[in-house]
Order: structure tokens, then sequence, then C-alpha cells
């Protein structure tokens, strides 16, 4: 099982972002999907492991978590600032489903964040985004496969873990 959610991520990185009085572009829908994505792609490529077990699709504008984009949907191109993503849970055995905020990631893992979000954190969504599809990214590959996005397929682990380990080496040179 993974380490926690994406949801929680997100929120997460809002939380670093609410935190930290330096300059930089605030985090819009863009650049959260983005955030969410590069900390999944490096956990990845470090621990051999999901950070979170949500799919990451291949979109026209890069990869997308689904529900972490259905979460700040109504912020639109706007900046997220108080806002908070929400997960439905299961509250028992009958089938009731309540809706809260998902527990904090554990203190690795919200470490780990706060690492990606201090490298991460000059870049605008439509930076991030543009890195995203560079030649050989797993967003490309897959782009490069299906010819459309239409579909928004998904964006398999493997293939994630694959291009990051390999990037990996130049980025603890």
């Amino acid at each position: 099982m993974a380490e926690t959610s994406a949801v929680a991520v997100a929120n997460e990185f809002l939380d670093l972002q609410a935190a930290d009085t330096s300059n930089f572009p605030p985090i819009d829908q863009m650049k959260i999907q983005k955030l969410v994505y590069y900390a999944h792609a490096w956990w990845l490529a470090i621990k051999n492991e999901p950070l979170f077990d949500d799919d990451i699709e291949a979109w026209p504008w890069g990869p997308v978590v689904r529900n972490v984009y259905g979460e700040f949907k109504s912020c639109g191109k706007s900046p997220i600032t108080t806002e908070r993503a929400m997960e439905l849970v299961k509250t028992g055995e009958s089938g009731a489903f309540k809706v809260r905020e998902p527990e904090k990631p554990s203190k690795a893992v919200r470490d780990f964040l706060a690492s990606v979000w201090k490298s991460h954190k000059p870049l605008t969504g439509i930076q991030l985004s543009n890195a995203t599809h560079g030649p050989g990214e797993p967003w490309t590959i897959v782009k490069e496969q299906y010819e459309s996005l239409d579909d928004k397929p998904r964006i398999p682990n493997e293939l994630i873990l694959e291009v990051f380990k390999a990037k990996l080496p130049k980025v603890a040179g």
C-alpha cells in the first residue's frame, strides 16, 4: 500500500506554500498537478514504490491526477490559497461514506515533500508543465504512443519509475 494519497500530497504543498514567506509564483491548478506528479515520480525513483495509489493520466497540458483536479476545479486559473482537497472515505460495514480532509502524510513524507517544494516552487505551473513535455518524459512517451490524449490515458508507474530512476545520478551528481 502506498504511503499517502494524492489529495493529501496536494494539501501538504498548499500548507508549505502558506508557511513560506519567500517570493515565488503561487500554486494554481496547473502547478498543484505538476507538484503532485513530480513528488510521486521522485518518490518512485528513490523508494521503488508509489507515493500514492491514484492514477496519473496524460492530459493535454501534462500529467494530471483526476481527483486532485476535481477538488480544485472551481479555482480555475486563480491561485489556490484557502481551499483544501477532501476525500470520500468509508465509515463502516453498512456502505456509508463521508467526506473529510485526508490524513496528513507521515513526517518522512512531509520532509520529502518539503524538498520537492523547495526545488520546484520558483517555477510557474506552465514552466512545470512544459518540463513534463520534453523528449523522453513519461507524458511525452504516452502521447507519442496514443497519438491523441482525448481519452486521458494512464501514465504507468513503471514508465515513470524507469524515466526518473535514470535521472537520479544526474540530480545527485
